[in-house]
């Protein structure tokens, strides 16, 4: 992959969700549904601005689509959550070369087996594995499509409103796959406010304003890394990793015990994209700051 035709072989902008990310969600509330989500990242320019296409803007939509479904074992001491996830992003472009081989979408697929085994009252171990694609799918299915991430850890109630938790995830989202410690805190602060998240990838301070409506603050890290059609970008192993910092108030809105509302929308404080052939680092770009707007509907308990 050399570095820019990236002008022309800019991977599309796929927000999905890191492992850490899903597992937050999976630990913090048990949910049995459908869901479908949209969000938007406006036109920006690069950081440095490259050669071959100064003025170069950037664009991405992106929808998802999931279903969860809870199974339990051995009296409900065992819990495994089973979550499929589906994500496309489509990339419009602005002040691109002509002649430009313009790439308009990637799409991910993965499946999160979670498992929570309550090995007494006051600690729980959590096994997670995602297998799963991540690939502009333009080429035949290969090896390199699939991607795979792991997490292994213990939760230990401290009081009867805290929980906090470590362990081990397997990143294979970000270059080269590695092992990253993690730490998870749930802490119902009162009544109405609580905190959770994953250390250091995700953390919500949430406030219950009335039954149907909870307000709060969302901080996030995400990324996945994707393969490219060899064909189309002289590669044997084209890869494209893009990461993301997110700061942003939120709202969850609960019109019935089934049907949910989430609406999230802030600033973007880091994006960026790495290109790889192999495991060979070609280019770096970085996107402006920028806001952005999120909503997902939520069908379920």
């Amino acid at each position: 992959m050399k570095a820019f035709k990236m002008t022309r072989r800019i991977f599309p902008t796929v927000m999905c969700c890191i492992i850490l990310g899903m597992t937050t969600h999976l630990i913090a509330q048990e949910i049995i549904g459908l869901s479908y989500g949209y969000e938007m990242f406006p036109s920006v320019e690069l950081v440095d601005p490259i050669t071959e296409a100064p003025d170069l803007k950037i664009q991405a939509n992106a929808w998802t689509v999931g279903a969860a479904l809870p199974l339990s074992f051995s009296e409900g001491r065992i819990i495994v959550m089973n979550q499929f996830n589906y994500k496309r992003t489509d990339l419009k472009y602005e002040n691109l070369p002509e002649n430009s081989a313009e790439i308009g979408q990637m799409q991910s697929y993965s499946l999160t087996c979670f498992m929570i085994d309550s090995l007494s009252e006051k600690w729980k171990m959590v096994a997670v594995l995602t297998p799963g694609f991540a690939s502009d799918f333009e080429g035949d299915l290969v090896t390199e499509d699939f991607t795979f991430g792991a997490v292994f850890g213990f939760i230990r109630t401290i009081k009867s409103n805290f929980d906090l938790g470590f362990g081990i995830a397997y990143m294979p989202d970000f270059g080269e796959p590695l092992p990253m410690p993690f730490l998870y805190l749930d802490w119902m602060i009162s009544q109405k406010m609580k905190l959770n998240g994953l250390v250091p990838t995700n953390l919500l301070l949430s406030y219950s304003v009335h039954p149907k409506l909870d307000l709060g603050f969302s901080f996030k890290v995400e990324g996945n890394r994707y393969h490219g059609d060899p064909n189309k970008f002289g590669e044997a192993v084209p890869y494209m990793k893009y990461s993301e910092g997110t700061l942003s108030p939120m709202m969850q809105i609960h019109l019935t015990p089934w049907f949910h509302l989430m609406l999230e929308g802030g600033y973007a404080a880091y994006r960026n994209f790495e290109f790889f052939s192999g495991d060979n680092k070609v280019q770096s770009l970085d996107l402006k700051q920028t806001m952005y707007v999120r909503g997902k509907i939520v069908l379920g308990i």
